[in-house]
């Protein structure tokens, strides 16, 4: 009788998990070079705005939803 131990895992394609590494953030052709475009389109951190300004316009969009709502349900008499 054969033992477990000798036995490798399989996948259910048959290949062995140590080869199936291909996913979304490994892609299986790294030799692929950026062509322009995509090294354009790279967002960095200098490209986002600061955190203040991210911080001031979301709180000012909550702002405007909740008077609306409180408008709407007359919790806010204008």
């Amino acid at each position: 009788m054969k033992s477990d131990e000798n036995q490798t895992p399989k996948t259910e394609n048959n290949v062995p998990i140590a080869q199936n590494t291909v996913s979304a953030h490994n892609p299986a052709s790294k030799s692929e070079p950026l062509t322009q475009v995509q090294a354009d389109s790279v967002i960095t951190r200098k490209d986002i705005p600061n955190l203040g300004f991210r911080i001031t316009v979301t709180a000012i969009a909550i702002a405007i939803i909740i008077f609306v709502i409180g408008t709407y349900y007359g919790i806010i008499n204008v």
